[in-house]
């Protein structure tokens, strides 16, 4: 009989597996979002966008708050510019951000509004809805959204060299297959719900 067949060390592992159970390395949510600083509500806030809509970089740079209605509890943003995957047989559809009200720490609908209420003194220029958390406040660029997608992904642990900033769009539909979530307008309670895992640290 080898040693970890023992009953004697079997018993042992058992009784340590029940005192320390294994637990997810990251835990945190960064919540509540009012008491975040600018920079980890925009951080927050740009990949919970990326990994609830699965949209590219372009698309959440094209966020306009002149384009963006309020409901409750939802927020649609429409586009008055072409994106990647515009052609002429295919309309460009509304961007609808529902509430998540099952925890609202993964919840981007109150992550958006928490970071629209803050950053309306801010903006100095233009609309566009994703602005520098540092002076002066302007638009972002693609590059810059990226960055802050990578940023968050290096603080959860994922492996910047083998995944970059547009991972997010496989993780999150991935993620949605493997749940069998449906691919309607209506699905995205559950999207978020399988994305979570993938952004502890938001």
């Amino acid at each position: 009989m080898s040693i970890g067949n023992h009953p004697l060390v079997v018993r042992f592992l058992k009784g340590v597996f029940n005192l320390r159970p294994p637990v997810p390395r990251y835990k945190e949510t960064l919540s509540p979002v009012s008491s975040l600083s600018l920079k980890n509500l925009s951080l927050k806030l740009v990949m919970l966008l990326s990994l609830a809509t699965a949209q590219r970089g372009q698309t959440l740079h094209l966020l306009d708050i002149n384009l963006m209605s309020t409901y409750d509890p939802s927020i649609v943003f429409t586009f008055n510019k072409p994106l990647k995957q515009s052609n002429p047989k295919t309309q460009v559809k509304p961007l609808v951000l529902k509430a998540y009200t099952h925890d609202e720490s993964l919840c981007v609908f109150s992550t958006l509004k928490e970071y629209l209420q803050r950053t309306e003194t801010l903006r100095v220029t233009g609309s566009p809805l994703l602005i520098s958390f540092q002076k002066p406040h302007k638009a972002v660029s693609r590059d810059t959204i990226s960055r802050w997608i990578r940023t968050v992904m290096q603080l959860s642990g994922i492996n910047l060299d083998v995944y970059k900033a547009h991972s997010t769009r496989a993780a999150s539909v991935s993620a949605a297959h493997r749940a069998q979530v449906p691919v309607s307008r209506d699905s995205q309670e559950s999207w978020v719900v399988t994305c979570s895992n993938f952004c502890h640290l938001l």
